[in-house]
């Protein structure tokens, strides 16, 4: 029996023997944590970049303590090794889509053509995932859910709420010292990556039940619209679990093939996630890591400007908006929507750049923002004026609630 410690990515909830994967007598494998009692250090809190939209006072009265991310120890009979076959079989034998992404895969990146076949083999297909993504249902046109009234105030209902703001609250205060390195290190605001915290995985409450192979390899074969796109995130999830030397079954996410805290999809895991408390594994289950991969995506993928605000409330006479294109994608000059009749409610920290025009429709009336190329950063996450802006105040009123201001 062969036992491994320190095992990268994958926490201790992986569940390798239980849900709908089908497994072959001989690869079956047992989890067993073993957590670190250790604790790790509170580091010295690191001095903020000026930044015009907050300041930053010292850390929050609460001592925080940190809990070593949990050890897990893997025991195998035998230790995973990939396995080989000239068969295809599973779900997908006869496909031929299947067949032809192996023999890509097998090509471009050099890799075992028998061990591919192995590895999808194992695979179920996730009629969830399709569902979700509509591949088989025929929909009527509908209005679109922006423009009803009343959308944006159900919307932000889901994320901007006591429940949100009182675990965002307890999330900080936890995990200060992280915040703050990130801060430091990537000039991100530490506001909006506890805001992608809260909106993505309710700070790690829901990472996702689906096996992320099941789910790619299912949208890439039959979802044909999006099919280039979850073809590359799957070639990029099996070159991910071959770096991180772990069976490709063994990371659970959402149906879309994301995972962890902060839900990377696995292009975004090889190119942008960090091992922020520097334990010589990049895991976004561990909150460390995903704060600090948060923050350079932003940075790197967003290109966040530390010295600029992300948005502001502006006020319009008219109970509705349609005068001009909204969303962020626009860019307007602040003159020529003041000529609109729209007036800021602060100085916008001294900002005078363009700005993107976003409407949030509420019942009564429609909210008008102002939005900064920041916004827009977050919109690199999830392309949504909505989503953007639910990050945007669930943050904000995170932060209230910690400094009590």
């Amino acid at each position: 029996m062969i036992k491994i410690k320190h095992f990268a990515l994958i926490p201790a909830l992986l569940l390798l023997s239980s849900g709908c994967v089908k497994r072959q007598p001989e690869t079956v494998i047992e989890v067993n944590s073993n957590n670190n009692p250790n604790t790790i250090p509170l580091a010295t809190t690191y001095p903020m970049p000026s930044q015009p939209t907050t300041t930053y006072p010292s850390t929050p009265s609460v001592t925080p303590t940190y809990p070593t991310p949990p050890i897990v120890v893997i025991d195998t009979q035998p230790q995973y090794i990939p396995q080989r076959t000239p068969y295809l079989r599973g779900a997908y034998a006869s496909n031929y889509k299947l067949k032809q992404i192996i023999n890509n895969m097998a090509s471009k990146y050099n890799l075992d053509r028998y061990e591919l076949n192995a590895i999808f083999s194992t695979v179920n297909r996730d009629t969830v995932a399709l569902d979700k993504y509509g591949v088989y249902k025929r929909r009527k046109p509908t209005k679109e859910k922006a423009s009803q009234p009343g959308s944006w105030s159900k919307y932000r209902a889901q994320f901007v709420n006591p429940s949100h703001i009182r675990k965002g609250v307890q999330f900080w205060r936890e995990n200060a010292n992280w915040l703050n390195m990130a801060a430091y290190k990537y000039g991100v605001d530490p506001a909006y990556i506890v805001g992608i915290l809260g909106v993505e995985t309710n700070f790690g409450g829901f990472t996702g039940k689906h096996s992320v192979l099941d789910a790619l390899t299912t949208l890439a074969l039959e979802y044909k619209k999006r099919s280039k796109f979850f073809t590359s995130e799957l070639e990029n999830y099996i070159l991910l679990t071959k770096e991180q030397k772990i069976h490709p079954q063994a990371i659970k996410g959402s149906y879309a093939g994301a995972f962890g805290l902060a839900q990377f999809m696995p292009s975004s895991f090889r190119e942008y996630a960090v091992d922020l408390n520097g334990d010589g594994k990049t895991n976004l289950f561990d909150p460390a890591d995903a704060i600090g991969s948060i923050a350079n995506y932003f940075r790197a993928k967003g290109k966040w400007n530390p010295r600029i605000p992300v948005a502001m409330k502006v006020y319009y006479n008219k109970k509705r908006f349609y005068g001009i294109p909204t969303g962020f994608k626009t860019s307007y000059s602040q003159r020529y929507l003041y000529k609109l009749g729209m007036r800021p409610s602060s100085n916008f920290y001294g900002y005078k750049g363009p700005v993107s025009l976003i409407k949030l429709s509420k019942y009564d009336r429609d909210e008008l923002w102002w939005g900064t190329p920041n916004f827009r950063a977050i919109t690199r996450y999830n392309p949504k004026d909505y989503y953007a802006m639910a990050v945007h105040q669930l943050g904000q009123e995170i932060k209230k609630a910690v400094y009590g201001r």
